[in-house]
């Protein structure tokens, strides 16, 4: 180890401000390259994670506030449910105003939005059918907000005043914000709710979610809606379609922006630090010539010359990328706590780095390598 410090400390005197100049610029680069690993690894974690939570074989319809046409009732969810049959389970959803000061927003669901979401209760149960009938004062909520608000199940919620039995804790809701939010509190979707009392079948419904069971397909479910959705009575001016691949629409575009960014920043470093070290590995060539002469007369291999200037690129390779991995991480960590920008260090991004470290290294050290190796012994020592 000494002494391959010391033969690195001779190299680097050959040309401190080269030497400089290329620690600089690889550094530069590996910190480019740690940054782009280590979100892009957390895009893809999320990507992955907000397909499983909201189903690859669901989509959800819901209506702007924009949109011209009157919105949906309870007819029209029983209508599809009736049209659509066995191969898919249909839920209306209506988010009612968040009362001051609740803990929760009270979501107006029906029976089969548990199954349609999959959902796994950790505690006590579902709506259900006798709820919807009766108008129960029941309520299910996810089981990180009971979590959060310390509720069990019998639990009394007050939601505008109004008081509601909690009978279920569930998973997560794993729906985007505008139709499920993650403090959401599921009420039976009766006239007995926040909402006006108005006949049970002429409620308003903001979305409807569609979950293909069996062995449908989410496609042919998606055309098969699509053409329901089409008959007059439904209306079709701002609807939009919520599936995995319009969610995923805002990860990708993450991905291709800091792709562009961080991968041109880490490829201009790595050039330009790579052609600075084999100029710097060159010039060491030439300078130390007279040192190669000697070490060939006392006995060392060409292989041993050539691999005293490829340990020095991977060496100074080496530390570059640790030091661009080490300011890279302290970097996001300290933006992660003032903006939402998602990063994780797994052992691929902590791995990469020093193995394109290495690729570099060796190309950087192949030509200068290979001309300290084919210098004869005695023209080295009359250059002394």
């Amino acid at each position: 180890m000494n002494k391959i410090a010391a033969d690195l400390w001779i190299g680097m005197r050959t040309g401190p401000a080269r030497s400089a100049l290329a620690l600089a610029s690889l550094t530069v680069g590996f910190f480019a390259v740690a940054i782009l690993l280590a979100t892009l690894d957390a895009l893809r974690r999320q990507a992955r994670d907000l397909v499983q939570s909201f189903g690859a074989e669901t989509f959800v319809l819901a209506r702007s506030d924009k949109a011209a046409e009157p919105g949906w009732n309870r007819r029209h969810v029983e209508f599809l449910r009736a049209n659509l049959g066995a191969g898919a389970l249909v839920s209306g959803l209506k988010i009612l105003p968040a009362p001051a000061g609740s803990k929760g927003v009270a979501v107006a669901a029906d029976a089969e939005l548990a199954r349609a979401r999959g959902w796994r209760f950790v505690a006590g149960r579902a709506l259900d059918e006798t709820d919807m009938r009766q108008g129960a004062r029941v309520a299910m909520a996810s089981v990180d907000l009971c979590r959060r608000n310390r509720w069990e199940v019998g639990t009394l919620i007050v939601l505008d005043q109004e008081p509601y039995r909690l009978v279920g804790c569930h998973e997560s809701t794993g729906l985007p914000l505008a139709v499920l939010p993650e403090n959401a509190v599921c009420i039976p979707h009766t006239a007995d709710t926040l909402e006006a009392r108005e006949a049970y079948d002429l409620q308003r419904v903001e979305a409807i979610l569609f979950r293909a069971v069996g062995d449908a397909a989410p496609e042919d479910l998606r055309r098969r809606v699509a053409a329901l959705m089409s008959q007059p009575g439904f209306g079709s001016d701002g609807i939009e379609w919520i599936t995995p691949q319009s969610l995923l629409q805002g990860i990708r575009r993450w991905q291709r922006a800091i792709a562009w960014t961080a991968g041109s920043a880490g490829g201009l470093g790595l050039l330009l630090g790579g052609v600075t070290l084999a100029g710097l590995l060159l010039t060491g060539v030439r300078e130390r010539i007279p040192e190669i002469g000697l070490r060939r007369a006392l006995g060392a291999r060409r292989w041993d010359v050539a691999g005293l200037f490829v340990t020095e690129a991977l060496v100074l390779t080496g530390l570059s990328a640790l030091a661009g991995m080490a300011a890279a991480e302290a970097t996001l960590r300290w933006l992660g706590e003032r903006f939402p920008l998602p990063f994780h260090f797994g052992l691929g991004a902590r791995l990469l780095p020093f193995a394109v470290g290495g690729v570099v290294g060796v190309l950087c050290a192949i030509g200068p390598a290979w001309r300290a190796a084919r210098l004869p012994p005695a023209e080295a020592l009359r250059n002394d």
